[in-house]
């Protein structure tokens, strides 16, 4: 309850003023103006002491609290004046006006009305009792318009010094507390409330005193406050509050030190104790960073202490901070504007949102995000990623269990959020590219590449451009776009050759991206050795012959270039050997691997032999369709069924015949029909020619089907049957005079089953195996013994034959060391007709060495034209 401290309550007594000062605990001192009847009542004291009447008690000096007031006697008066004249009679002189203006509160008028007095009678001495009057009267007065006008100085300035042991009266006491709290002097404040607390006694003047220094002093102040023993003893409910106010405020102080100087601990270890809301509130804010859990015990204790809102608050942020986010949510559902926390909601449904998607529920998290967007409009763009993200990663889970359906259509749902839409299309191209949709992979990831070149959208398109068969759109995008698109779109293009067998291109493109092909394009030397043993007649259509072939290949690029030479020998097995030849066969090739891969050899045959020689060639190109093949090839090469259509021989008259040499073209076509299989055809026609020989000419043509079977180990492996006709316009398969000594039906048909196969090259070692058998069809028509003679003799030949066929070619190579490969090939052709065997053995010296064997590494056979290039 307010107090009220009357004026006249000065050191020296004093008659009623016309103020009193009132004061509350948590107010300033202020002065409130008597009412009309209290003047009235004053003035009549003042009547009934100069007419004698009687007199009040005088008041008692320095005594604390509310106390009534007196005017004192001319006993009190005269106390401390000793032995002076008397004044004159009271009723000569009528001071009853200057206690009326005193109780007015009209000090200088009061004043110069008793100074006027004072010089209408000469030697008459005022009352002291009224100069005490009116000098304390106008202190107070001096001392209120100090205050007002904030002048603490002056304040202090008339204050009376207080006294030891002693406690001020009420007004003067808070008045020196408002202006010492009005200088900020820190150390005079401490100095005044500990003195005031410890000399003071009335209850409710220390509660009033602890409560306002609970709020006005520093920690030094309140410090050693709370260590003065009349307050930390009493037992006046009233001090005891006051005193627990200081308390509060003392362990708050220090509270603050610690956390200011970083002592957390210290910090923690006085909210644990404390029962104040703030100080275990701010505790709760202290931890929130670094240890969550400790900081929503103490907001729970907060909130038990009434923290309010902001207890809850941090509850549910200590909450979503540990993760517990039914706490969170509970702990805002308990605050009283629960409504107003919409946005700490959202982050809660958020952090769960990517908390349940970590662990797999991407349909839960997809929800909380999209229900956290709604409470929060500010986390829009992170709640759409992470719901977006959920249902990435959900589309990502099932692709990686192979249902492509369910992962494109979840991928299409997350490009409806704008911060994953990229994301989202760009799983969109890699699922429609596994599912063999290469071309609308490829206008996918074209998009993305056009709208931001990035290495991903550059890997996906280059990757589906090829599958597609449209990487050279990508490389001219790749031209005019720029970016990361012109190395993919190099790699795949490697890639692909690599895949394709082209390892020269692969190597040139991404010299270091494949280590098996480490030395795949350095110069090599090749040595090999051939037998060729064919039954028939002795010095005709038999034929025992060797081979000698060292040749030089030296590799650029895609390209490789090679010179070699062929010594022959051909023994007929004619008596006498007579039906024996040597001869050389030098040559020159060139070959270049791309999607078009193309191969030129030329050479001159016989060099030495019976015949003149002539200029043999081949070039041949083959071009890949997406999974189709187209082949062509021109040639002129020898025939090499007998010595006398290779090489040509003598005559019984000493005339040189046969070397039959080939002119024509063929033509070959892939089909791949899906699922391993595929169809294969091929047309061929030819003109042939000899050193006088009749002329002429074939056709030919095949037709074959086969299925693919994927075995570990093997780079094919085919079978399948196949059908072969050939015809010849005439029958020159004789060795008289005119006849070129070569298979030429006019009517041949083979139908049979094939068998082919190839081990993974890029290893130490490598296997070919073709092998066949076949029901053959064979019709000859009789041929004129001489045909270019004018009399061309008797029909001789002729006839129709069948039987079974079989053939197997087998050839290896296996690198023996870094630099050094063996090589070595089988060959038997079983049939009605004839038998032919054929081996060899050839060596390899790569200088600088060689990773792994590639096919070419395998031997070419030189009693075998058809085999002599490879495009």
């Amino acid at each position: 309850m307010d107090r009220v401290y009357c004026g006249h309550s000065l050191r020296h007594g004093g008659r009623p003023g016309s103020d009193c000062a009132v004061h509350a605990p948590a107010d300033e001192w202020k002065v409130i103006p008597f009412s009309a009847p209290l003047r009235a009542a004053a003035v009549g004291a003042c009547v009934l002491l100069l007419s004698g009447q009687g007199a009040f008690a005088a008041p008692e000096v320095r005594r604390e609290g509310v106390f009534s007031i007196g005017i004192p006697t001319a006993d009190m008066s005269q106390a401390g004046l000793g032995d002076t004249t008397l004044p004159p009679p009271a009723a000569e002189v009528d001071v009853r006006p200057v206690w009326v203006l005193g109780a007015e509160g009209r000090w200088k008028e009061a004043s110069d009305k008793l100074r006027a007095l004072s010089r209408t009678y000469q030697g008459w001495q005022p009352p002291a009792d009224l100069l005490a009057y009116i000098a304390n009267g106008q202190r107070e007065q001096d001392v209120r318009e100090a205050l007002a006008a904030e002048d603490w100085t002056k304040v202090l300035a008339l204050l009376p010094p207080s006294l030891s042991g002693e406690c001020e009266p009420p007004s003067e006491l808070w008045a020196r507390a408002d202006a010492l709290q009005g200088l900020a002097d820190k150390a005079g404040m401490n100095e005044f409330y500990v003195r005031v607390l410890t000399t003071c006694r009335d209850p409710s003047l220390l509660a009033a005193l602890a409560n306002r220094a609970a709020d006005t002093l520093d920690s030094e102040g309140i410090f050693r406050i709370v260590r003065v023993p009349s307050l930390a003893g009493s037992s006046d409910p009233e001090v005891a509050r006051g005193y627990g106010v200081l308390l509060k405020a003392d362990a708050w102080n220090r509270f603050q030190a610690a956390q200011a100087v970083g002592d957390i601990q210290a910090a923690g270890a006085l909210a644990e104790t404390s029962a104040d809301a703030r100080l275990i509130l701010q505790a709760g804010w202290m931890f929130l960073e670094p240890d969550p859990a400790r900081a929503a015990r103490f907001f729970r204790r907060a909130a038990d202490h009434h923290g309010g809102s902001d207890a809850w608050r941090g509850l549910a942020m200590a909450a979503l901070a540990i993760g517990d986010h039914a706490a969170a949510r509970s702990a805002i559902a308990q605050a009283e504007d629960a409504a107003e926390y919409d946005t700490l909601l959202a982050r809660v449904d958020l952090d769960e949102a990517r908390q349940v998607r970590q662990q797999g529920d991407w349909s839960r998290a997809s929800e909380l995000a999209d229900r956290a967007a709604k409470l929060d409009p500010a986390l829009t763009r992170d709640a759409q990623m992470a719901s977006g993200g959920a249902l990435l990663d959900a589309s990502a889970k099932a692709y990686e269990l192979g249902d492509l359906e369910t992962a494109g259509r979840l991928a299409r749902r997350a490009s409806d959020y704008p911060p994953v839409q990229r994301a989202a299309e760009m799983r969109i191209g890699w699922i429609d590219l596994q599912a063999g949709e290469a071309e609308r992979a490829a206008a996918t990831f074209s998009r993305l590449y056009l709208a931001a070149p990035d290495e991903e959208s550059a890997e996906g398109f280059a990757l589906a451009a090829q599958n597609a068969g449209k990487l050279d759109s990508a490389a001219a995008i790749a031209r005019a776009v720029g970016g990361p698109l012109a190395s993919k779109v190099q790699a795949q293009y490697a890639s692909a050759a690599f895949y394709q067998g082209d390892y020269l291109t692969a190597k040139a493109l991404a010299p270091d991206t494949y280590a098996a092909l480490e030395g795949v394009d350095h110069t090599l030397y090749r040595q090999s050795f051939s037998l060729r043993q064919q039954d028939g007649t002795r010095g005709e259509n038999r034929m025992t012959g060797y081979a000698s072939t060292t040749s030089a290949e030296i590799m650029r690029g895609a390209s490789r270039y090679e010179a070699g030479l062929t010594l022959y020998r051909i023994d007929t097995g004619e008596a006498g050997g007579i039906g024996r030849d040597s001869f050389a066969a030098p040559m020159l090739g060139w070959s270049r691997e791309g999607k078009t891969s193309l191969a030129v050899r030329i050479g001159l045959t016989p060099v030495g032999g019976g015949a003149d020689p002539v200029m043999t060639g081949e070039a041949a190109a083959t071009r890949r369709f997406g999974k189709h093949v187209g082949e062509a090839r021109v040639f002129v090469r020898p025939r090499t069924d007998s010595l006398l259509a290779f090489a040509g021989d003598t005559g019984p008259n000493a005339e040189l015949s046969g070397r039959v040499v080939e002119t024509g073209a063929r033509v070959l076509g892939r089909l791949d029909i899906g699922g391993g299989r595929a169809l294969q055809a091929d047309l061929a026609a030819a003109h042939l020619d000899g050193q006088e020989t009749d002329n002429n000419s074939m056709v030919s043509a095949g037709l074959s089907a086969s299925q693919s079977i994927s075995r570990k180990g093997f780079d094919y492996l085919v079978t399948g049957p196949f059908y072969q006709y050939q015809s010849y316009d005439r029958n020159t398969n004789f060795f008289s005079a005119g006849h070129g000594g070569y298979f030429s039906p006019q009517k041949f048909h083979r139908a049979g089953w094939s068998l082919n196969a190839r081990t993974e090259p890029l290893k130490d070692w490598i296997v070919k195996l073709d092998g066949a058998v076949a029901f053959e069809s064979v019709r000859e028509e009789a041929a004129p013994q001489f045909p270019l003679l004018p009399d061309p003799g008797a029909l001789i030949g002729g006839g129709k034959s069948s039987g079974a066929a079989a053939s197997l070619d087998l050839a290896m190579a296996r690198r023996i060391g870094p630099e050094v490969i063996v090589s070595a090939n089988l060959a038997v052709t079983a049939s009605k007709a004839f038998e032919d065997l054929r081996a060899g053995i050839g060596f390899v010296w790569v200088p600088g060495g060689r990773a792994a064997l590639v096919p070419s590494d395998l031997a070419t056979d030189p009693f075998s034209p058809g085999s002599w290039i490879r495009p």
